[in-house]
């Protein structure tokens, strides 16, 4: 159990195309995140905190482990066998939502590169219409993971940060506003209530201002 499916098998075809793109780029974001190979056990908290900053960002995002950024190039030498060994897909899912509330849906997959290199990706999908929270400390006094704190990834340097000022937490309480909304309306739609005319303009005319 909790093999991890290559790119090229069905279903992941643009998580495929978006881990090239982002290899092909050799350029962190706010929805990029890179990471020399390392095992699970080194990586785990790092990984966990950055897919629940990922998690309340816009559209989501991906980490890519077997990238290192060496004085002004980046290495891409893909994740050595012995520690993709460490890596199981249910344990890594299972880890993240024993610190993230609510659960995070998450796509594991590995990617052969251009230069058949072999590189491990996670794909986070945003939030449904509530913010991640951690709910877990980490352990031994670790303060990469704390009960009670919302991360993000703000825009300029990537990096992920706990939410710290009332504009990070206004920014990420309209994104699940407006997720909210957005699966009102598909359900109304879905069990045959069609909002008016109006108020559907006047909807999609707030959301173009957030």
């Amino acid at each position: 159990m909790g093999a991890i499916p290559t790119s090229d098998m069905p279903g992941h075809t643009k998580l495929h195309e978006r881990v090239y793109n982002a290899l092909d780029r050799c350029q962190e974001s706010r929805s990029v995140d890179f990471k020399a190979s390392s095992s699970w056990d080194d990586l785990k908290f790092q990984i966990i905190r950055t897919v629940i900053g990922m998690g309340n960002l816009r559209d989501g995002g991906i980490i890519v482990i077997g990238a290192s950024e060496q004085g002004d190039s980046w290495a891409l030498t893909g994740i050595a066998n012995n520690h993709l060994n460490t890596y199981n897909v249910d344990d890594i899912i299972d880890a993240v939502n024993k610190y993230a509330s609510p659960p995070i849906k998450i796509d594991i997959v590995l990617v052969k590169y251009r230069n058949d290199e072999n590189f491990l990706a996670f794909q986070v999908h945003e939030l449904t219409d509530t913010p991640f929270v951690c709910k877990k400390n980490a352990p031994d006094g670790n303060k990469i993971l704390c009960s009670g704190e919302f991360y993000v990834r703000p825009a300029g340097k990537p990096r992920t940060i706990k939410v710290s000022s009332a504009e990070e937490m206004h920014d990420l309480l309209e994104l699940a506003a407006e997720k909210r909304a957005r699966r009102i309306l598909e359900v109304a739609h879905r069990v045959g209530l069609k909002p008016t005319e109006t108020a559907t303009k006047r909807f999609d005319e707030e959301l173009g201002g957030l």
